[in-house]
């Protein structure tokens, strides 16, 4: 494996998807809105949540929009799928779960290889097969559909749908998992993580609509575990 600095991480995102491979993975408290698979290819990721439940595995995967910290000493890899792109990935598990160790075994395959976004994202689409395994794809709201493809291609204003406010964020709610205002910003941090390597952090923090550095660094924390500068130097677009 390409030498990794104990304090940087290796990693890749596209619209979808996100890859990373480091050296001692250490993310404080968050949730992000994919869903995560984290593995530990020397040691068990260690996976705790706010009301101290602590779930623990070489292969642990984390449903989308649950608070908690990961860690794991050693090389980890952490693979995120989108799950409205992915909707069978991430209705497969409940809250946290413990995963088959072929996932250990597909991940130290590339071992000498996890530097490279191109091989993480690889990596990242080759283990979704396996993870939907008997899963089923969620069916979303037309109305909800509607309000998700504006968002996610940027739109500042949510478009008709002949409902009232009240009851589009009700509907968002039950088939998205999080409010109308969350799933904006999560996105508006997605564009402002892609963009922040060419453009730096303060012109980034504006590109995505963001009030200043403080709240985009304040939600990077929250809703990805680091810092937008922990993420800085290797993150690249997939």
């Amino acid at each position: 494996m390409g030498r990794l600095n104990e304090s940087r991480i290796s990693a890749a995102l596209t619209d979808t998807l996100a890859a990373g491979s480091s050296l001692g993975m250490d993310a404080g408290l968050h949730a992000q809105h994919y869903a995560a698979v984290f593995v530990g290819l020397d040691a068990d990721v260690i996976v705790r949540e706010p009301d101290g439940a602590v779930v623990r595995g070489r292969a642990v995967m984390i449903a989308p929009d649950v608070w908690h910290s990961a860690s794991c000493a050693g090389v980890a890899v952490g693979l995120l799928y989108d799950p409205e792109a992915h909707p069978r990935v991430a209705a497969t598990r409940g809250r946290v779960a413990v995963l088959d160790s072929h996932l250990v075994e597909a991940a130290a395959a590339q071992r000498a290889s996890l530097d490279r976004p191109d091989v993480l994202l690889g990596l990242a689409r080759e283990l979704a097969l396996p993870l939907t395994a008997g899963a089923t794809s969620r069916a979303f709201d037309r109305r909800v559909a509607r309000v998700i493809d504006a968002l996610r291609h940027g739109q500042a204003s949510i478009p008709p749908t002949g409902i009232s406010p009240a009851h589009l964020q009700a509907l968002f709610v039950k088939d998205v998992g999080l409010p109308i205002r969350t799933y904006r910003l999560w996105h508006r941090l997605l564009v402002g993580m892609r963009s922040y390597p060419q453009i730096g952090a303060t012109a980034a923090a504006h590109l995505a609509g963001f009030a200043d550095l403080a709240h985009f660094s304040r939600t990077c924390r929250r809703m990805l575990g680091y810092s937008p500068t922990a993420l800085r130097d290797t993150l690249l677009r997939g």
